[in-house]
């Protein structure tokens, strides 16, 4: 389960970082408003039903039954819900990475919990891969946790990754992975080391170091069939380019393209973060966002009535939800 390491990136996601960026520097306020008030969409309102890690027949032994997740106060649960930004309060956030086109609501390739802590001044990120099984909630139907987006939005997928692992998240933000082939282009490219040659997609990836326009980029990411690993190495190509896309951004000066990137993000990028909200995570929580430490869900592959799922048993759940909450200093 521990296959950790420590990533010195400023944030874990290209959007959130050119964001924080933006806020900080003090780029045109009016261009960077407009761009901010186009991307902030609150969440409806959910109800907090403290989950069990229920048995999953196809997964868990069958003489194990439902085990308890940790049971939050409703202060508590009011404080990780609704953190206080300017008071440096801990919070969980979901990265999406979602494959949206006109008329089709996709589903999320990409899913990130983000736990911030800053009096240790770290991040966990923790993968969750597409194909994970679990109970969706509302539906009550056992499926891949991506598909909850399909179901129901960006609501149903953070209710589903709090769901699997009994933990509260304050915000999301979630991106267009269409969009981030603009995105890429306009920081011209993204460096990554090809752990061993493929070809997807009428391209071909050799083996080593090389560069990656955003439409090959997209590409190299999105390649999972052909892996031995599946979603588990999909997942770590993500994370390369990604961690080259916020490399990239960090030294970005281009002033001229900047107008290029707002308008992207108005387009692929949408978040409950509020202006506020993000001014405070520039200022307040700068120490904490330097350091992200990587968890990795601990799973096996399972065909399970002849579909393909990523099988995570209830006690890694449980083990999950302990690590969490440990990050977070709540007990």
């Amino acid at each position: 389960m521990r296959n950790r390491r420590m990533w010195k990136i400023t944030l874990y996601s290209v959007s959130i970082f050119l964001i924080i960026v933006l806020v900080a520097g003090g780029y045109t306020w009016y261009t960077l408003k407009r761009t901010l008030d186009a991307i902030y969409e609150p969440l409806p309102p959910r109800d907090w039903n403290q989950p069990l890690f229920e048995q999953d027949p196809s997964v868990d032994d069958n003489e194990t039954e439902a085990i308890a997740s940790t049971s939050l106060t409703d202060q508590l649960l009011s404080k990780l819900r609704q953190p206080d930004l300017n008071n440096q309060d801990p919070f969980c956030m979901l990265l999406l990475g979602v494959d949206e086109r006109e008329g089709d609501r996709g589903r999320s390739d990409t899913m990130i919990l983000l736990s911030v802590q800053p009096a240790k001044q770290s991040v966990t990120a923790l993968s969750i891969p597409r194909d994970t099984r679990m109970l969706i909630p509302d539906k009550e139907v056992y499926d891949k946790i991506n598909h909850a987006y399909a179901f129901g939005g960006t609501s149903l997928s953070v209710s589903a990754v709090e769901r699997l692992f009994g933990i509260p998240i304050a915000y999301y933000m979630k991106t267009n992975m269409e969009g981030l082939v603009d995105i890429i282009d306009t920081l011209g490219g993204v460096d990554v080391n090809n752990e061993w040659a493929f070809t997807h997609d009428g391209v071909t990836f050799p083996q080593g170091e090389q560069h990656l326009e955003g439409a090959d980029a997209l590409k190299f990411v999105r390649m999972r069939k052909l892996d031995s690993t599946g979603d588990l190495g999909r997942i770590k190509r993500q994370r390369q380019v990604l961690s080259s896309a916020v490399e990239k951004a960090a030294s970005f000066r281009n002033i001229g393209k900047l107008p290029s990137i707002l308008s992207q993000l108005s387009k692929d990028v949408r978040t409950n973060l509020s202006t506020n909200d993000l001014y405070e995570i520039a200022t307040e929580y700068k120490s904490a966002i330097k350091h992200v430490e990587t968890l990795t869900l601990q799973g096996s592959n399972q065909m399970i009535d002849g579909i393909y799922y990523y099988a995570v048993k209830q006690e890694e759940r449980k083990h999950i939800q302990e690590l969490l909450l440990d990050q977070l200093q709540v007990t």
